[in-house]
């Protein structure tokens, strides 16, 4: 096997997400490449926990789909995840012995070829002394039965476990090898073993959304964070505050999510590259001083990790519904840029881009990460921020600090920013209609002209073809779009039916507002059918693309709740009945 999928569930505390974790270091180990997701319930303490580790010998871009081994450590909390971690009657399904539950009665809608019971809580309290070195018995379970891992694993273990001791050590060293040791004696009907990695691992970065999101801030000149903690965002902060005081920059936990924001435009405004983060409920809390650096000009760096909404929703759930928020929360005219990333990777050119385009533009600029690609941890190749080309905000000349107008009328929009403390630099920076002094004004025709300046200067951003991605046969007939974590899905899907033949092509927008016309004008030209794939209720980007551009006659919304994900074998599916569709439009059998 080149390619394993592997789901577990069960109680908080039962080392669940500890045992992914573990899983996904060991495959980093030994050159392999991995995406492992986690998925929590929304309780403080207690309730669910489930991991889903994806293992391959080449880069992986999604998820995946049905898994190919299930573990349940207790049936009750594994049905939970429903659609999350769904079994296939090829899935190897392996469970803890405890629950009572007979192989021929799983609590399954299918009935897998391989099920497994074990008694994983009694080979630890055997070997470890405490049924809590269960998770370390999995471990031992899927090295043997799955041939991976098996000395990078027992490292990993002495590693974890230094800080409390020989005995916990040695402990789970034996719970591991009892593992090891069920599996050898009971082998698979039908065996399955993953293939060795291929090339070496060393330089690797085994990391997450939101670590990256901090190191590219960093990387692009960020001096200074302004936010509050909110699921799944806070790492973000976290990560910066670490670090950021070793590139002579601040990080600000406010008082709550409006102050965080607020103090993000002050730096700002001081001359600072500056940026908040936040999910979907502080976002909304954000709207007014959002609206305020538009006004104002100024840069600002604002990341909404979405979760499932609305209100407080489902904070540890993945969705791609806060486009809206971020396009069209602002009172008055106002445009800010949306960047969205496709993956972990992804996520560092993103916002190195982000910081970039705010800067030029001197404007907020959004990136929607969400939380499936902010707390999923996966195996990249390294990046070298030397490759990126960083962008500082177009500051007054000598001449033009003469008689300083902070919103000078330009042909391109832009006018030449200060701070304080450059000499003849000083003007008045309020949240309200101004001149090109910045004096308050209440004329029409000033703010008529100010509006057409504020919109003007983005239309160089609208001919950024380079924030795009166009896969597949240029001619064909069928096209898909999406945007965010789904894209990685949809991506994969397309290659498969481009190795099958299959005419497909696919169009993934990372610059996703303002909307260009004619990107998709391009794309849809000889097109009969395309269809969007977003995780979001009402198809919020299929409508986004309606309003500013033509589409074609038939232009589907292939759209879910969060928590709901896209499986790229489904996506494969839909797309061939499209595909056959429109062959059958183009070659109508004769009717006698």
């Amino acid at each position: 096997m080149q390619d394993l999928i592997i789901g577990l569930a069960g109680s908080g505390g039962d080392g669940v997400v500890s045992a992914g974790e573990s899983m996904i270091s060991a495959a980093a180990r030994d050159g392999y490449f991995a995406v492992l997701t986690k998925s929590f319930g929304s309780q403080i303490r207690g309730g669910e926990s489930s991991c889903r580790l994806r293992i391959a010998t080449g880069p992986v871009l999604n998820p995946g789909g049905a898994l190919d081994v299930a573990v349940a450590l207790n049936w009750e909390d594994f049905l939970r995840f429903g659609g999350e971690l769904p079994v296939l009657e090829r899935t190897v399904v392996i469970y803890e012995e405890k629950t009572g539950v007979t192989p021929d009665r799983l609590p399954l809608a299918v009935t897998p070829r391989i099920v497994r019971c074990v008694p994983m809580a009694a080979l630890a309290k055997q070997t470890a002394g405490t049924d809590l070195a269960k998770n370390s018995v999995v471990l031992g379970l899927l090295a043997g039965w799955f041939g991976f891992g098996r000395e990078s694993m027992l490292a990993g273990i002495r590693k974890k476990f230094a800080k409390k001791g020989d005995a916990v050590v040695q402990g789970n060293e034996r719970a591991f090898a009892a593992g090891m040791d069920y599996a050898a004696a009971h082998p698979l009907d039908e065996p399955r073993h993953l293939d060795p990695a291929v090339g070496a691992a060393k330089g690797r970065w085994l990391t997450d959304g939101n670590e990256i999101c901090a190191r590219a801030a960093l990387a692009a000149g960020c001096k200074f964070f302004g936010g509050y903690p909110i699921t799944p965002a806070t790492e973000i902060m976290q990560h910066l505050q670490r670090d950021i005081w070793q590139h002579g920059g601040a990080v600000l936990q406010a008082e709550d999510e409006i102050a965080g924001a607020a103090a993000a435009v002050g730096a700002s405004f001081a001359g600072r590259k500056a940026m908040t983060a936040t999910s979907g409920p502080g976002f909304s809390l954000k709207a007014e001083v959002l609206g305020l650096a538009s006004l104002a000009e100024l840069p600002l760096v604002c990341v909404n990790v979405q979760r499932g909404g609305p209100s407080t929703g489902m904070p540890t759930k993945p969705e791609q519904a806060d486009l809206f928020a971020a396009v069209f929360s602002a009172h008055g005219d106002v445009v800010r840029p949306v960047l969205a990333p496709i993956s972990v990777a992804d996520m560092f050119g993103i916002t190195v881009e982000a910081f970039n385009i705010a800067e030029h533009y001197q404007t907020p600029v959004i990136v929607l990460s969400d939380q499936g690609i902010a707390q999923r941890k996966e195996i990249v190749e390294p990046i070298d921020p030397a490759q990126f080309t960083l962008v500082e905000r177009r500051q007054p000349s000598a001449e033009e600090l003469e008689n300083y107008r902070r919103f000078a009328f330009t042909d391109s929009g832009i006018s030449p920013i200060s701070h304080p403390g450059m000499p003849g630099g000083n003007y008045l920076a309020a949240g309200i209609e101004h001149t090109e002094s910045g004096a308050p004004t209440a004329s029409g025709e000033m703010h008529a002209r100010m509006n057409e300046k504020r919109l003007h200067k983005f239309d160089p951003l609208k001919t950024r073809r380079d924030l795009f991605v166009c896969e597949g046969d240029p001619a064909a007939v069928v096209g898909v779009i999406a945007w965010g974590s789904v894209a990685g899905v949809v991506l994969e899907a397309v290659r498969r039916l481009h190795a099958e033949g299959v005419p497909v092509k696919v169009l993934i927008p990372k610059l996703v507002y303002p909307v260009v016309d004619e990107v998709y004008r391009e794309f849809f030209a000889g097109v009969q059918s395309v269809l969007v794939v977003e995780q979001s209720h009402q198809g919020q980007l299929h409508r986004l693309i309606r309003m500013w551009t033509e589409v074609p006659a038939d232009f589907q919304a292939f759209a879910r709740s969060g928590a709901n994900p896209f499986w790229p074998s489904e996506v494969a599916d839909r797309l061939r009945e499209l595909v056959a569709a429109a062959a059958q439009k183009q070659s109508p059998a004769l009717v006698p």
